[in-house]
């Protein structure tokens, strides 16, 4: 007998429990009904947009080449950034490395000193040892005297190679950038 008042101790406990436990929010629910929290967590991972395109960004250095015999062209190396290529089935197919340059011509007015920096004759050297040539994409490379230009040159750098150095000549003069990845 005991054992059986002790089963209906327990269970009526519990009912009580339940009974209270379930009007308390019910309560809680009907006074707190006008109020919704929402909270959000944004991760960003790099520059990679959403099936986008990988980006590489480079550091260049010294970022600055005196050229010319006169030394009459500052070429100075904005940004290199590259974008990794693939194929429809993601097989590495090389990167395309763009250059943005601001080109100055340090000749005075009175010396009117003209130059043009083709972005054909420039080289870029790759760590397996061959040199690249670029294309101009856009802008100047033939500023005036004392007067700067911008430009965008973009090399074709093949599957499984790195950029180590980007070679400028002018005048029977070459300047070689070191290029690194960030």
């Amino acid at each position: 007998m005991i054992k059986n008042i002790s089963k209906f101790a327990l269970i009526s406990l519990g009912t009580i429990a339940l009974s209270s436990c379930g009007g308390t929010s019910k309560d809680k629910a009907a006074d707190a009904d006008t109020t919704i929290t929402k909270s959000e967590t944004i991760i960003k991972h790099g520059d990679k947009a959403e099936n986008g395109p990988e980006t590489i960004a480079y550091t260049v250095s010294p970022d600055t080449a005196v050229l010319g015999k006169a030394k009459e062209a500052l070429v100075k190396v904005v940004e290199a950034s590259a974008v990794n290529l693939q194929d429809a089935e993601g097989k590495s197919t090389g990167a395309e490395l763009t250059v943005k340059l601001l080109v100055t011509n340090k000749s005075t007015l009175d010396a009117k000193k003209y130059f043009s920096i083709p972005a054909s004759d420039a080289r870029l050297q790759l760590d397996n040892g061959t040199s690249i040539p670029g294309s101009k994409e856009s802008g100047s490379t033939e500023p005036d005297a004392e007067a700067s230009s911008e430009a965008v040159w973009k090399f074709q750098v093949p599957a499984n190679a790195n950029p180590s150095k980007l070679n400028f000549f002018l005048d029977g003069t070459r300047v070689s950038v070191g290029i690194m990845k960030e």
